[in-house]
């Protein structure tokens, strides 16, 4: 497990981090997906890992492509919400038939449901699963076509029928049969298949799930949920493995790395002022929503509250049909601040909560950063002084002696504070 272990600290290093996502996934399959449940088993992993699914699934046993585009019951499932995901598994046999029957019997119909799936949201994308090979191979075909006599030979065209969708139909391949291939190789005591060497086990169905997961929330699926008939450590064996084939060789699964991922710092400049930086990936428009009924669509705007009180911002990034969004409250203690006249740099000194700086001081030295520590040396605030935040702002603070630093280009300003009430 050494070679997992590593890969998973440097996708812990490389990757962004990540906030909680809700997608809407539509399964098309037949036996191999209906099995113990797979989109439940990927719900389940999601929703451990703190995201959520929304899925819906057409799943009848035996069934090929060329069944669902005949099956009235597939544009209604389509039509039903904008799917985030639209998965494609085809009959596990015909994809491992040689090329030119694979072109014949699949590959018309699989661009016939991506042209269905597109046509109804042309943000949706469509995602084959590859299944895997049977246990020994597919003897039922072996006599015309020696490839699949052995489960090497059936994988191998698996891998190369549901690629070549993929690069075809500009879609993404959720590569399940290699992390089956993968564990038959080095854990090959893990039980993947039911006792007739084809359908999948919960093991198999489970490995699916984690393998789905990492590809649709490009997260790991380390740690998450697993079913109870699953040992603890065969669970983090999947896991381990389904995240190594997804991200090992991403860009082979034809996987879109370059999601949007919404964020943003905040500066408090006082007076009711926050100043905002924007730190998204991938984006190229923002939204911004700063919860008082004020907006912005710049990339790292300033805006002043009218009032005290504690406000959600949330900025909403976006590229083409990719969008993210990002939330954190914020608070504004106090915006009752009045300039007045005075001589000292700082008045009134006793306080009872807002302390002035003296605006001649300030023309000469604005812009300039200040920072109000307790008697522990703890900061307590900090921020940035102007024309239009010519005060300190300490109402919330609890009375005592504090330290004020005012620090511009060409001086450091420092006095102790007294706050009384």
């Amino acid at each position: 497990m050494r070679r997992f272990n590593l890969l998973l600290c440097l996708l812990a290093f490389f990757l962004p981090a990540q906030s909680q996502q809700m997608k809407k996934v539509l399964f098309f399959g037949n036996s191999y997906t209906n099995v113990n449940n797979l989109p439940g088993l990927f719900a389940q992993v999601a929703k451990s890992q703190g995201d959520s699914v929304v899925y819906d699934q057409s799943t009848p046993g035996g069934f090929t492509f060329q069944m669902h585009t005949q099956n009235p019951v597939t544009p209604v499932l389509i039509a039903e919400t904008d799917w985030d995901y639209v998965v494609l598994q085809e009959q596990s046999q015909l994809p491992s038939w040689p090329p030119d029957s694979v072109q014949n019997l699949v590959y018309p119909y699989a661009d016939t449901l991506n042209h269905w799936v597109k046509a109804h949201d042309s943000c949706s994308t469509t995602l084959f699963y590859m299944t895997w090979g049977r246990r020994t191979g597919d003897l039922e075909n072996c006599p015309w076509y020696p490839t699949v006599c052995t489960y090497d030979g059936m994988q191998g065209r698996l891998r190369e029928s549901y690629l070549e969708m993929g690069r075809m139909f500009t879609a993404q391949v959720s590569p399940v049969g290699i992390a089956w291939q993968h564990t038959r190789e080095i854990f090959p005591a893990i039980g993947l298949y039911a006792a007739d060497g084809s359908h999948p086990s919960i093991c198999g169905s489970y490995l699916a799930a984690c393998t789905f997961y990492g590809v649709i929330f490009q997260k790991s699926p380390v740690g998450a949920w697993y079913p109870a008939p699953i040992p603890s450590d065969t669970a983090q064996i999947l896991q381990q493995i389904a995240w190594h084939t997804v991200f090992d060789s991403i860009s082979v699964w034809y996987i879109d790395t370059t999601k949007v991922h919404a964020g943003f710092t905040a500066e408090y400049l006082g007076g009711g002022t926050f100043r905002f930086t924007n730190t998204s990936l991938n984006a190229t428009r923002y939204a911004w929503d700063f919860g008082d009924q004020g907006s912005s669509t710049d990339t790292d705007p300033v805006h002043t509250y009218a009032a005290p009180g504690s406000y959600l911002v949330t900025l909403t990034a976006g590229r083409q049909c990719d969008t993210s969004s990002f939330a954190r409250q914020q608070t504004v203690v106090s915006i009752d601040c009045q300039l007045l006249p005075g001589e000292p740099v700082l008045y009134p000194n006793p306080s009872t909560g807002i302390v002035y700086v003296n605006p001649a001081w300030l023309k000469l030295h604005s812009p300039a950063n200040f920072t109000v520590t307790d008697q522990q040396g703890n900061l307590i605030l900090k921020g940035t002084l102007g024309k239009g935040n010519p005060c300190l702002s300490l109402s919330a603070f609890a009375k005592g002696v504090y330290h004020v630093r005012i620090e511009t280009s060409n001086e450091v300003f420092m006095e102790g504070l007294v706050l009384g009430r």
